[in-house]
């Protein structure tokens, strides 16, 4: 006969072990969103969270399901085996934690989504996912924000607080304010979130349009406060974006326009535009320098200021790798002094130090996941979204460093897939992929 107390029993026992591993998941998002709680529980929460996630999962999903993006994250990191044997592994002068510790938090989200994404299916926990994380870097940039206004320069000093003066990190940290990871991930969420308040979606509704609008205005205060001229530039060209993009068409569009408009519109137009932004700006010296800074290098093509130095180390990255394209400089064949690293940029910066063999699974691993989440979101008004995202990424990685920025990742494979399931969060309802989900998010 059917034991029905045994099954009863089986059944709370999972309902249980389910409700811990969407808390142990929601707590890793706040992790990422609250600098102030981050500092506060340490490294060691967040692995401890990703650990009891793990063990609380169906573990059959590490069988099934399986797609080719997460087998090549496991491809890249195999990349790193032979140095971390021979005790050679290094990231330059940052050192080899940020290969041990902050590369795979950055792919911690890849495999969160796809669990309950394409393995379990279950929207309402994507729900939960996309509405926590937006309630949670709301706090954490209206922290900052607040911490700003006291220490202006402090996002900016936390770069190398640690290193040049522990004592000053310390003080930002217990302040709560957000630094160089909590800036752009914040940014490439502002970007994301739009889609909350200029779609139509009949699976958003005013709480959720509502919320959106408060995450907007406080990370977008938070930025200016922050003066990152960078981030104000992902979220000024995210914003247009978005706008007309629809589909793969609709961006390359895009994309040919706004490279037209680059080669035909007269530099000196371009230069009083910037100078034009930097007059805007000029009740705050960092944003004023740095948008002049870039009108002038526009302009006279000097390899001198701010932007010109920053060419130059990019260069220097890229003529590194191609003196050790395989392996780079940290290869079996390579040879530390055949070039410098830069250290500004995240893909040519990894091309130098360890070459092709390691830098092909990542962007496979990358464009895989592009691809996935691009077959589930064609028809519906999301789909613009996540090329924009994905574009702003690549562009951003090649111009500042991004893997050990462990934040942008989380938000990029975690966060970003979510946000249309938002208002799924509390639904009591078992929501099931269908054709009616899709209808929801109507063109």
């Amino acid at each position: 006969m059917i034991n029905m107390n045994r099954i009863l029993i089986n059944n709370d026992s999972s309902i249980l072990l389910y409700r811990v591993n969407q808390i142990a998941c929601l707590m890793m998002c706040m992790w990422i969103a609250i600098p102030y709680f981050r500092v506060r529980v340490g490294v060691a929460f967040l692995l401890i969270m990703f650990g009891i996630w793990i063990i609380t999962t169906d573990l059959k999903w590490l069988t099934k399901k399986l797609t080719l993006d997460l087998f090549l994250v496991v491809v890249f990191f195999a990349t790193f085996i032979p140095y971390i044997v021979s005790g050679s592994l290094q990231y330059g002068e940052a050192g080899p934690n940020m290969i041990r510790v902050n590369f795979p938090i950055f792919f911690v989200g890849i495999f969160i989504n796809h669990y309950y994404m394409y393995y379990k299916e279950d929207y309402k926990v994507l729900g939960r996912i996309a509405f926590f994380s937006l309630v949670f870097f709301t706090i954490g940039s209206i922290q900052t924000y607040i911490g700003l206004l006291k220490y202006p320069m402090a996002s900016r000093e936390l770069a190398g607080a640690v290193v040049n003066n522990p004592v000053l990190g310390m003080l930002y940290n217990k302040l709560g304010i957000g630094g160089f990871g909590h800036i752009y991930s914040a940014s490439f969420l502002l970007v994301v979130s739009l889609y909350l308040l200029i779609r139509k979606s009949a699976l958003i509704t005013i709480k959720e349009r509502i919320l959106a609008s408060i995450t907007v205005i406080s990370i977008f205060l938070m930025l200016l406060q922050a003066s990152y001229a960078t981030s104000l530039i992902i979220i000024f060209l995210g914003f247009l974006l978005v706008l007309f993009v629809r589909n793969i068409s609709s961006f390359i569009i895009s994309i040919i326009v706004a490279g037209t408009l680059f080669l035909i519109v007269p530099k000196n137009i371009v230069n009083q535009f910037l100078l034009e932004i930097s007059y805007f700006f000029s009740g705050n010296f960092i944003l004023n320098e740095k948008f002049s800074d870039l009108a002038n290098t526009f302009l006279f093509n000097t390899g001198d200021g701010q932007t010109g130095d920053r060419i130059i180390l990019y260069k220097n990255s890229l003529h590194t790798f191609f003196s050790n394209p395989l392996f780079g400089i940290y290869g079996p064949f390579g040879n530390l002094n055949a070039g410098s690293i830069g250290g500004h940029s995240g893909w040519l910066d990894l091309l130098g130090y360890y070459g092709l063999f390691t830098v092909i699974p990542l962007f496979l691993t990358i464009f895989f996941n592009f691809r996935k989440h691009m077959r589930f979101y064609k028809n519906t008004n999301f789909y613009g979204f996540i090329i924009v995202i994905f574009f702003l990424i690549l562009v951003f990685g090649l111009i500042n460093p991004i893997l050990y920025v462990y934040e942008i990742g989380y938000v990029l494979f975690c966060i970003v897939p979510a946000i249309p399931f938002i208002g799924y969060a509390f639904n009591n309802n078992k929501v099931e992929l269908n054709r009616s989900l899709k209808e929801g998010m109507e063109k």
